[in-house]
């Protein structure tokens, strides 16, 4: 059997499991109609979005309950990230559900976690809880729904996941959306994918034009093309009762009534998710900050979202022949809506090629490779890119550009930067920052024998930075000697300006206390209710480090005559 039969045959049983498992129905986390900011698979920066992101009416503290009987295996909290995150085990089920961005925990949960935190002196933290440990009923307050962590706002990020750790569709699984509206294209490519293809003799992306009949039915324009080519589309869903743009849930292409693509976004695999990086034009989101979907299999894509192919997708068209093919819109509820598109078989001069910019970098993606320019030096792993490629590398006063915002990487490289020319005084303060709008990102500060080292995701214009500042703390709710009777809980404000917080450590009378930050508003918050102070004066200290070493120390005294 050829390995891309074998292939699509597993994923078509595949199909299959998922579809016996829908027989699963879990309760909904929120006690709301549900409204979504964001679905299942929708195309993130460097990811797939791994589950719905449910709106809380732009309000905090909303119940949240199990979704099916089980026990908490697992409790993270994250400056970034999910914040506070909650993962259940349902025995029954072989799944278990995930709850992110929560406020705080139930009280039981919320003593356990509070407990480890004060063991380990350490506000991030990740436990594995035994089974006996935190049992959770169906239909149980477990949390309560915030927006700590990496969100832009309040909501609950809501997961199923199987025991691959893989995430579901939560749609599939009684977790119902309303939705009656058809899925939209706003743009239409075709790409010619060799040196002798070309689309309407242009050998670059050609954007077709599309003409709306009905919701549910576009028309493009008719066309002329040879050889080898693939088709793109920009489109999103919408579900009823929010403005948001969605992801797709499954596209098809019928050409000449045989369907030769299909992917269908039911479940995928974390350490695959990156991958997203081929499954985009990434050099076209790079330049627009929008994303076209390739509708074909692109070198080193190794996603398993495909459910039929033939040719991966790829057309061949053919001198002197017609081509009336279909594109398949579809969200999870069946709305579709469908693009007609008409090719001609033209053999013809090519008039406009595709132009490569050559420099004398020349990177092959199953190669490591390593470049020593000026007091830098570049190493690159083998098989961090998805193809060969020329780096265009070029000295700046500074530092040195990477200027290959078009070409995603998909794991880090190393940057290496000789401090024989930093004065001996200013050395310690040295560190690698990548420019980012006006900021000067952090990307090593790490050194040894003489040399800084950090690693980067990304291209871009790397700078030499010296940061001898050391960050700042500000009371925000009392003062010194202040009487704090009446006060729940203690507020700072800490901030650094060049590399960031690396970590702050809160005491009081000499003990070390509890304070929970939340980044975005880089506030550090102390809940008295952690333990019972006595009547009189307490002293107050906060430590807090950059990524440099720099150290501030903050003291005070506060008065509690309770």
């Amino acid at each position: 059997m050829p390995k891309k039969t074998l292939t699509i045959l597993i994923l078509l049983l595949s199909s299959i499991g998922i579809a016996q498992q829908n027989k699963i129905k879990f309760q909904k986390p929120l006690k709301i109609p549900l409204y979504l900011s964001g679905n299942f698979a929708e195309l993130r920066s460097n990811h797939f979005h791994s589950g719905l992101d449910i709106k809380t009416n732009k309000t905090e503290g909303l119940k949240v309950y199990a979704s099916a009987n089980g026990y908490v295996y697992r409790i993270k909290i994250s400056r970034g990230g999910y914040g506070k995150a909650l993962y259940v085990k349902h025995p029954e089920t072989g799944l278990s559900t995930v709850y992110a961005h929560l406020k705080k925990f139930n009280p039981v949960i919320e003593r356990y976690i509070k407990r480890k935190q004060y063991q380990k002196k350490k506000y991030e933290i990740e436990v594995f809880p035994y089974a006996v440990e935190l049992p959770v009923k169906k239909g149980e307050i477990i949390a309560y729904s915030g927006n700590t962590g990496s969100s832009s706002g309040a909501h609950l990020h809501y997961e199923i996941r199987n025991e691959q750790e893989h995430p579901l569709n939560p749609m599939a699984y009684g977790i119902d959306i309303p939705d009656h509206k058809f899925p939209v294209i706003n743009n239409l490519f075709i790409y010619p994918l060799n040196d002798s293809t070309h689309v309407n003799q242009i050998q670059n992306r050609i954007k077709i034009n599309l003409k709306k009949k009905s919701d549910s039915l576009y028309f493009a324009d008719s066309c002329f093309a040879y050889g080898e080519i693939g088709i793109g589309i920009n489109a999103y869903d919408k579900q009823d009762g929010a403005y948001n743009r969605n992801g797709l849930y499954k596209v098809e292409i019928i050409a000449n009534g045989i369907k030769v693509y299909e992917h269908v976004l039911d479940e995928f695999s974390f350490n695959k998710s990156r991958y997203i990086n081929t499954f985009i034009d990434y050099p076209y989101y790079a330049e627009n900050r929008s994303r076209i979907q390739r509708l074909w299999i692109a070198p080193s894509n190794k996603l398993q979202i495909y459910t039929q192919l033939v040719n991966d997708g790829k057309l061949i068209i053919k001198d002197k022949k017609a081509y009336y093919i279909t594109l398949v819109l579809s969200d999870f509820k069946g709305n579709q809506t469908k693009v007609k598109l008409n090719i001609s078989g033209h053999k013809a001069p090519i008039i406009e090629k595709r132009k490569i910019e050559k420099t004398p970098y020349f990177v092959k993606k199953d190669e490591s490779l390593t470049i020593n320019y000026k007091d830098f030096q570049i190493y690159f792993p083998k098989k961090i890119f998805y193809e060969d490629f020329y780096l265009k590398l070029n000295g700046k006063q500074d530092g040195l550009s990477l200027s290959n915002k078009g070409v995603p990487l998909h794991k880090s490289f190393k940057i290496t930067y000789d401090l024989k020319n930093i004065k001996p005084e200013l050395r310690k303060y040295t560190f690698i920052g990548r420019k980012y709008r006006k900021y000067l990102n952090h990307v090593g500060s790490n050194k040894k024998d003489g040399k800084i080292v950090g690693y980067s995701r990304n291209f871009g214009d790397f700078i030499i930075g010296y940061d001898s500042i050391p960050p700042t703390i500000k009371p925000l709710n009392f003062k010194n000697n202040s009487n704090l009777d009446n006060y729940y809980f203690l507020k700072l404000k800490i901030k650094d300006n060049k590399t960031g917080i690396k970590s702050y450590n809160g005491y009081i009378d000499g003990k070390w206390v509890l304070f929970e930050y939340e980044y975005k508003k880089a506030l550090i918050i102390h809940d008295f209710s952690d333990q019972q102070l006595s009547k009189g004066r307490h002293r107050l200290r906060v430590v807090v480090e950059d990524l440099l070493g720099n150290q501030t120390v903050y003291k005070t005294f506060f008065y509690k005559r309770k």
